[in-house]
């Protein structure tokens, strides 16, 4: 036997040897001693701003962890790190840049947090945020899925959007910069809070005039001092089930405030995540004392400066921010394990295979955000653990990267030609509802577009409403391949098939020249052709006869095949697939067939149209040879009795 094992391991270490030499460009793909092959491009989109799309099949392998190598010492970097696990991998790259904001989106309707879908946070950040729209979005960080917290379904960690510290009390986080630097991603580091909550006043235009630190909390001011006062929720221990487990119930903690002060009774939002985190914003309402409930607080102040700026129907926010590593950074999610940190494996957890959100940093400072799809292997998507996540982001240029919630969790959607589209295959078989997304926004150019068609040509009116912010010299607008000027707020494409949806984009060239693509987009579709109506023919079969309409309609403009048939203005049924069986016992003396149908030729308008036939022939068929016409042009030419 051990002649045997020795030369087993000759056979190997020979084998090994030469295939480091034919192998040496697959070696050096290794990342943590797991590697990524990608297959095929199965989808690509050239998003607005230079955000770009991909979605991949390819393969993975894990580290050698679990593999026994003893006694192949130094070889172990060179063996073969087991079974290919097929993947289905999509990617977005966002690059830095002050236009293209990274943010992150909760929906806090009800001064609580609430599941739901990657596209309703979506539709819920542009509600908000008049002129930004979203051109691509992940799910975010993990979260209280089963409502078991005191606020239920908060995040785990942080949530901040655009300066608004809706969250602060947290564990691991990612920022995002969002100033076109290459250090754009900020994540995992020490996280350091304001040790004061931070009163903010605003002027009537919405801007921020002046800020003052709360000194304390649900308690009354001292000399010189400011409070805030606010409501929260606690779990209260009501026993033990059989396991011995602690069981808990949800109560409101309804902080009564005994005097004079600033108290908003209807806020934006007052979301109070515990006790000790807060965030409210809103106008004062009046300065009586009262106990707070839902969507309320209150500020109290011995601040004869502070004092000096509240009044009744000022707008004011109070919230913690961050310090040390996240100072001035204003859009942050929660984040889960870190995969890699400058390019090198992290080596922290994340040892099963499930599908993966991950969030990560070029050394340019792109942003790269990635779904690996997982627990369908039938239809390979296996799913990734730690070092195959690295080996995909690697591969795609990371340095840095971050887990953030998986499993049925895991969604990308990008807007493709105006509507939201699931790029992913959750693994629920359905989008997930989650407590917040991760969201790529910009803020465009206000566009109103209408167009007028012909069943051969879009004339499209392009109005240019609000610039906001941007450098618009020229328009254009590109629709069945052609990139045509707008001039005068007019644009027409010609030579266009009938029937057809026409996807659209809009770009502007700025005064430097420069061509920019935005997220404005859509569809826009050709008139159908007017059907052609060429006559019936109506076939004696036996007790019965059969109706036929004959008609062109090749864009299915209308309803012929299940028109309403009408014998001298009787109703007579409706036809089907074109054709009608009348029983002789039904038909008697009659002069006019009725056909009635409703034409729509995709310009909004139903019209019912009806069409009279006075002269007609009956073809008098026998074993399906045509035996003789019967002519009944006559008033009293056709004449069938039961």
């Amino acid at each position: 036997m051990k002649k045997l094992t020795n030369f087993l391991l000759l056979f190997l270490s020979l084998f090994v040897l030469s295939a480091s030499f034919v192998q040496a460009e697959e070696i050096d793909d290794l990342f943590a001693g797991a590697r990524w092959v990608e297959d095929e491009i199965i989808e690509e989109n050239n998003l607005p701003y230079g955000v770009n799309h991909i979605k991949v099949h390819g393969q993975t392998s894990t580290s050698m962890t679990g593999y026994d190598v003893d006694g192949f010492e130094g070889l172990e970097g060179l063996v073969e790190p087991g079974k290919l696990y097929d993947q289905q991998v999509n990617v977005i790259e966002v690059p830095s840049s002050e236009n293209v904001r990274v943010t992150t989106w909760a929906y806090l309707n009800g001064h609580k947090w609430t599941l739901n879908t990657v596209r309703a946070l979506i539709h819920d950040y542009e509600s908000k945020h008049p002129g930004w729209k979203v051109i691509g979005a992940i799910n975010g960080d993990f979260f209280d899925i089963s409502g078991s917290g005191a606020l239920p379904y908060q995040t785990s960690g942080a949530l901040v959007s655009g300066g608004e510290f809706y969250k602060t009390t947290t564990g691991n986080l990612v920022g995002f910069r969002n100033d076109g630097s290459t250090d754009s991603l900020v994540g995992n580091k020490p996280v350091e809070r304001t040790p004061n909550m931070i009163l903010s006043i605003y002027d009537n235009d919405g801007e921020i005039i002046k800020e003052f630190n709360i000194d304390k909390i649900n308690a009354n001011p001292s000399e010189n001092e400011t409070s805030v006062f606010y409501s929260y929720y606690n779990n209260k221990k009501i026993g033990e089930d059989a396991n011995g487990k602690a069981i808990y119930e949800k109560e409101f903690i309804a902080t009564e405030v005994t005097g004079e002060g600033y108290y908003v009774n209807s806020a934006e939002l007052a979301l109070p995540n515990n006790a000790n985190d807060f965030y409210g914003k809103g106008k004062i309402s009046t300065f009586e004392p009262k106990t707070l409930g839902v969507g309320e607080f209150a500020i109290l102040t011995n601040n004869d400066e502070v004092n000096e700026f509240l009044d009744k129907d000022v707008v004011i926010r109070v919230q913690y921010k961050y310090i040390g590593a996240y100072e001035g950074i204003n859009d942050i999610s929660g984040g889960g394990t870190t995969i890699m940190e400058n390019g090198v494996d992290s080596g922290q957890g994340i040892a099963d295979r499930a599908p993966r959100t991950v969030i990560g940093r070029k050394a340019d400072g792109t942003i790269v955000m990635m779904v690996i799809d997982g627990r369908q292997s039938a239809y390979g998507m296996y799913g990734a653990d730690r070092t195959e996540l690295g080996a995909i982001m690697n591969y795609y240029g990371a340095v840095e990267a971050y887990n953030l919630d998986g499993g049925g969790s895991s969604t990308m959607i990008i807007r493709k030609d105006g509507e939201l589209v699931v790029l992913n295959s959750p693994s629920d078989g359905r989008e997930r509802t989650d407590a917040n997304a991760i969201l790529v926004v910009v803020k465009d150019p206000e566009i109103n577009i209408e167009a007028t068609a012909t069943i051969d040509s879009l004339n499209l009116d392009v109005d240019l409403v609000a610039m906001n912010d941007h450098d618009v010299d020229e328009l254009y607008v590109t629709l069945n391949g052609e990139t045509k000027l707008v001039t005068d707020g007019q644009v027409e494409f010609t030579n266009l098939s009938s029937n057809t949806d026409y996807p659209y984009h809009i770009e502007y060239k700025d005064s430097a020249g420069e061509l920019v693509r935005i997220v404005t987009s859509g569809k826009f579709k050709t008139y159908k052709t007017s059907p052609i109506f060429n006559g019936i023919t109506i076939i004696e079969k036996g007790d019965s006869f059969e109706f036929l309409l004959d008609y062109d309609d090749p864009d299915l403009a209308a309803s012929y095949d299940k028109a309403a048939l009408k014998l001298d203005g009787t109703a007579a049924g409706y036809f089907f697939q074109a054709k009608k069986t009348i029983p002789r016992s039904f038909m008697y003396s009659f002069n006019t067939i009725t056909i009635t149908t409703t034409i729509s030729i995709g310009d909004g308008k139903n019209k019912s149209v009806s069409i009279e036939i006075t002269e007609f022939d009956i073809i008098l068929t026998i074993d399906g040879q045509i035996q003789r016409i019967l002519d009944i042009h006559n008033e009293y030419a056709l004449k069938v009795y039961g």
